[in-house]
């Protein structure tokens, strides 16, 4: 089959690395076709990696009008998710969408109805889903029993540098949604995964008063989500730690799950199960290939992608993912600043969305 041809917006460092290490690495089925900034030195850094075989735009309404591919690849910041997602999506193309899908479920709700519209494949980039130990603890998940607890763990370095036209803005809220949208909805996807249920409540406390003193977006979380069926799950960050000498990547996070039955914690590369009824642990191990990024989980979601635009399927991290996600970050980011647990009802009733089934 040919190459599906792939306009990438934004190539600031995720979109670059997703450029080389990601739709690079899977050239038999993916070409560069176009790739589109309004930040001049991206822009020109684009130019001289790929040549003149590949078109640069400056505005991506300018590379849906004139530019013939298939598949956008929106890798901007996130207060652009909302806006230029439902654009690709009106001018018919597949669509690789950034995580966070949107500030907030309203504007997920916009890229839904665009997406329905549209009927072409969407992906979210959650692709903490396609981690190949989180694939095991699914596989193995007959040995946890009734799930009822589950735990991640992040304790980091600070967000880096953000050039562009709106320089930093990760830590501005008005931009981010805030750190538990932008950074955590990840995490909120696997608790949710995991979960099997609708979350009922959650509760997060938090403050911004070492690293992010002098913003508006939280440094430390703790954050629990209570589900319907019982099971419950905890959250802590933390985005002013020293760095993890020797543990980049996925590496940095511990993600765990207990049963009445069994436990299975994932912690760096390496995976650990107890099974009640049988003596031992078993371990597995991540061989990582990508030091740096998280090219080890993005390459097999866009393996998915392939998968899915060749036959007409839905990914794993597809709209449903992606708006549950935000919902629960929203819900804790709203607990933060009004002090309380926050149900999901009341943020259902405040944007006119319901929980994904």
């Amino acid at each position: 089959m040919e190459p599906i041809r792939v306009g990438i917006i934004g190539f600031g460092m995720m979109g670059r690395m997703q450029a080389l290490g990601c739709f690079g690495a899977l050239a038999d089925d993916f070409r560069l076709a176009a790739v589109c900034d309004d930040h001049t030195p991206h822009l020109a850094a684009a130019r001289e990696l790929f040549g003149p075989d590949v078109r640069y735009f400056p505005d991506y309404r300018r590379m849906l009008d004139e530019c013939d591919f298939d598949l956008a690849a929106v890798v901007t910041p996130d207060f652009l998710h909302e806006e230029m997602a439902t654009a690709c999506l009106r001018a018919g193309r597949h669509l690789r969408l950034e995580k966070p899908m949107a500030l907030d479920p309203g504007g997920c709700a916009r890229v839904i109805e665009a997406a329905e519209k549209a009927g072409t494949v969407v992906q979210i980039g959650l692709e903490l889903r396609y981690a190949e130990l989180v694939g095991r603890m699914r596989e193995r998940r007959e040995v946890l029993g009734r799930l009822k607890m589950l735990w991640c763990h992040e304790f980091r370095h600070p967000f880096l540098a953000k050039p562009g036209s709106v320089p930093d803005w990760i830590v501005r809220r008005e931009y981010s949604g805030g750190t538990l949208i932008e950074k955590c909805c990840h995490h909120f996807d696997l608790f949710n995964d995991f979960a099997g249920a609708r979350p009922a409540s959650v509760y997060a406390v938090g403050d911004h008063e070492v690293q992010y003193a002098h913003t508006d977006v939280l440094d430390n979380a703790f954050a629990t989500v209570e589900y319907e069926n019982g099971t419950r799950a905890n959250l802590s960050l933390c985005m002013f730690a020293p760095p993890a000498e020797g543990r980049p990547g996925l590496s940095t996070l511990d993600f765990g799950l207990l049963g009445d039955s069994g436990r299975m914690e994932l912690r760096g590369d390496e995976l650990s199960v107890w099974d009640r009824g049988r003596p031992g642990v078993e371990s597995y191990r991540h061989e990582r290939v990508d030091l740096v990024g998280h090219d080890d989980e993005i390459v097999p979601s866009l393996r998915d992608l392939v998968r899915c635009i060749r036959t007409c399927g839905t990914p794993d991290a597809d709209l449903r993912a992606g708006l549950s996600s935000v919902m629960t970050a929203w819900a804790a980011e709203e607990s933060v600043r009004l002090g309380r647990p926050v149900e999901m009802r009341e943020v259902e009733e405040r944007f006119e969305v319901d929980y994904p089934a």
